[in-house]
């Protein structure tokens, strides 16, 4: 159960200075840019919840919203010098236990899925590690 990642933006982000991001994206004089890595975190975020919504109603999980995250293996990360053989781990274990979820949409392998987030985070940018856990469901 590695992960890689979830949510690597900004890594004491919350969702309040999220919308603040949003809505006023200067910093320093700066449009604020994520890196590709944190944009990819953010998409993948945003999807986890989705999916989160079709498990509660019992519903199946569209595959558009399970493809796609193999780029956080190559993206633009927003500390280059962090990413490295470790980091690659997580993310090829995350994309692991996407494909048992996949396969198997059941929210024991979901809460696995979220779970791989959380160990990548413990090592990574833990700062979303509590809105990542809030995204775990109890079984149906």
């Amino acid at each position: 159960m590695v992960s890689a990642a979830f949510l690597v933006f900004s890594c004491s982000e919350t969702k309040t200075e999220s919308k603040k991001m949003e809505s006023a994206p200067i910093k320093k004089g700066v449009v604020y840019q994520p890196s590709e890595l944190a944009q990819t975190m953010r998409n993948m975020y945003v999807n986890m919840e989705l999916v989160n919504s079709y498990l509660d109603s019992n519903q199946v999980v569209p595959d558009s919203l399970l493809v796609g995250y193999e780029s956080m293996l190559t993206d633009t990360p927003t500390n280059p010098e962090e990413i490295g053989p470790k980091f690659h781990g997580f993310a090829k274990g995350w994309l692991s236990e996407l494909e048992t979820f996949r396969n198997e949409q059941t929210v024991a392998n979901y809460n696995s899925l979220m779970n791989a987030c959380v160990h990548c985070h413990e090592s990574f940018c833990p700062g979303p590690i509590k809105k990542i856990k809030r995204l775990k469901l109890v079984g149906n």
